[in-house]
């Protein structure tokens, strides 16, 4: 899935649309210099020394800045949602248990709460004497 991030340049734009192109996969998708590359016709090493332009980065900086705040709009679309979810569980869920987990989520302003971890330290396994360290074996008695 491509998509096109329309932005106003005020700096010029690389004059390939191949590069405009490998920016965007890059930054919108993630991939490597290599794949964005591959996937704009361009060669890796040919998309490697379009970057080290200016006026590519100045193109990347601003697509990256658009994708970020792209991003931004969406995150708050999507907790503004699921802060409806959390509030309609709270009110008509069946189990305690997934009204208190709601309550809890809402409390802390759609922060999930904190997950405790017990870890159980005790030795268990191989353990290595050190050097000069006695070691006494204690067998069950016979009964």
């Amino acid at each position: 899935m491509t998509r096109q991030l329309s932005i106003i340049c005020s700096t010029p734009k690389p004059k390939s649309t191949r590069v405009r192109l490998a920016v965007a996969a890059r930054v919108c998708e993630g991939l490597s210099i290599a794949a964005a590359a591959e996937k704009a016709g361009l060669s890796r090493n040919g998309f490697s020394k379009a970057l080290k332009r200016p006026e590519v980065q100045q193109h990347l900086q601003q697509v990256q800045a658009a994708y970020l705040a792209e991003v931004d709009a969406k995150r708050a679309l999507f907790k503004s949602r699921a802060l409806e979810v959390a509030a309609d569980l709270m009110m008509n869920a069946k189990s305690e248990t997934v009204r208190l987990r709601a309550a809890e989520f809402l409390a802390g302003n759609g922060k999930t709460a904190a997950v405790a971890i017990h870890v159980d330290a005790r030795a268990r396994g191989y353990e290595y004497p050190e050097p000069g360290q006695r070691i006494v074996e204690i067998e069950p008695s016979g009964s």
